[in-house]
């Protein structure tokens, strides 16, 4: 009979294989939801998650999240400010509103559809995101499938969100939840390019999750889908698309500078040029907003992190920012010599969001020209019946008017972007009362250039 000191390599042989049997049953991987009822949570109702919320709610009733309990309140009384959605979707809607993060308990998946701002550095501002990931950590529950939808930096999504999902929550990625990223692209105030009607790109951290978010999509997005072949790629696509548009706008402002120097305007330029079918057709303008004006500096902060200095788009973004001051500039180069300049000048602004019919004002580039022309010592008076201001974004020297006749009349006069109420509102004759005659008159989108309005003003288009 053999000992017990023989058995014992036996016996922790088999010790370590009953474990590892153990280990096995214990760490069998949850089983992906059923996207066709899977019911889903939206992390962050703007733009993005409102349209969002409302399209899986057609599926099984959804819930939409957001820490702005006021916000939440005027969703439940049928009121989007954002204007994406109606009060009748928001009515018709099987979805609860709720600032309550216990609730994210009971969806089988969570998409996250949070700012990605800039700080006062220009450098990434991850807290949103990373504060979305603890909420979803403390409150989700085995099974879930987490979905990042915010534009970021290739990597951020599993290098920088994932590990605290995994910190906080106590589970391990791929065996207690799934990991997916699909890019908005939503385009506010576009009412002819609705959630369905875009093209959506969908990805997972495994084929597996990439399938169940394609058909998971499926059921809102009528456009077609893109499946990428990673998470990487996917965050990458995105913030590329933002990152091409700034750059193509700022040929335009920089072409838009140089020609004005030399007595050609940029828009018979474009017009010209674009009767080449290759021609790729975009305009100077102010590039302000959450997404065009932000994004790309994730990408310089990815360049700089990776020893590269990102030149191009570092320089497209200069100059875009330099836009406005050189409208300023402009704009004291018009005035009559018997003005002096802009120096106790009386100007109105036309326009404060930062898009055409859209009311968000944030990172709006009317606020910049704004503080310039109060710093070049003129009296600034801003109209602007579509924007929403729930923050302050600057302008401090602007005097916010309900009638555009309040301050009049004016030595010169800028209209920064074309919103449908201002053609509805304005046409020559309105305008020619609004100010002097000869005093500068910058029309950013021409839609207001007449014989008429050159006869009066000294107006100027790019």
């Amino acid at each position: 009979m053999k000992s017990a000191k023989h058995l014992q390599p036996a016996l922790a042989l088999l010790q370590e294989r009953n474990s590892a049997t153990v280990r096995l049953v214990k760490d069998e991987p949850c089983a992906l939801p059923d996207p066709a009822t899977a019911r889903v949570a939206v992390i962050g109702l703007g733009y993005v998650g409102l349209p969002l919320t409302l399209g899986f709610a057609k599926g099984s009733r959804s819930i939409g999240f957001d820490i702005d309990s006021k916000k939440i309140d005027q969703l439940k009384n049928g009121i989007d400010f954002t204007g994406e959605v109606t009060g009748d979707d928001l009515r018709a809607g099987d979805a609860e509103y709720t600032t309550n993060p216990v609730e994210l308990k009971n969806a089988d998946v969570i998409i996250v559809c949070v700012p990605t701002p800039i700080d006062a550095h220009n450098h990434p501002d991850y807290g949103p995101l990373l504060s979305a990931s603890r909420t979803i950590g403390l409150n989700m529950k085995r099974g879930a499938v987490v979905v990042f939808e915010s534009t970021v930096d290739p990597g951020t999504t599993e290098d920088r969100c994932l590990p605290v999902i995994e910190q906080v929550s106590g589970m391990k990625h791929l065996l207690d939840f799934n990991l997916g990223y699909s890019p908005e692209r939503i385009n506010p105030a576009d009412h002819t390019r609705k959630l369905p009607d875009i093209k959506k790109i969908v990805s997972g951290s495994t084929p597996a999750c990439a399938d169940f978010m394609e058909a998971l999509y499926g059921r809102v997005i009528k456009a077609g889908l893109y499946k990428a072949t990673s998470i990487k790629v996917a965050e990458a696509a995105k913030i590329l698309e933002n990152t091409q548009r700034d750059v193509n706008i700022a040929l335009m402002n920089q072409m838009m500078m140089l020609f004005d120097k030399m007595g050609i305007r940029s828009t018979d330029v474009i017009a010209a040029a674009s009767s080449k079918w290759n021609f790729h057709h975009y305009r100077p303008g102010l590039v302000g907003g959450h997404c065009i004006a932000v994004d790309p500096y994730y990408l310089v902060d990815a360049g700089r992190r990776h020893g590269l200095s990102m030149e191009l788009v570092s320089a497209a973004r200069a100059v875009n920012e330099q836009a406005a001051h050189y409208l300023v500039e402009k704009m004291g180069e018009l005035m009559p010599h018997s003005k002096h300049g802009l120096n106790k000048a009386k100007v109105l602004v036309l326009g404060r969001s930062f898009k055409e019919d859209c009311p968000d004002t944030r990172n709006s580039k009317a606020f910049i020209l704004m503080d310039a022309l109060w710093n070049r010592g003129a009296d600034v008076f801003n109209f602007d019946p579509v924007a929403f201001d729930d923050h302050f974004e600057g302008g401090r020297g602007a005097t916010i008017i309900e009638d555009p006749a309040q301050g009049g009349p004016y030595d010169a006069v800028i209209v920064t972007l074309a919103h449908t109420v201002f053609r509805d509102q304005f046409d020559a004759e309105s305008l020619k009362a609004l100010a002097k005659k000869g005093a500068p008159f910058i029309d950013m989108r021409g839609n207001f250039e007449c014989d008429e309005m050159k006869d009066h003003f000294a107006y100027w288009r790019p």
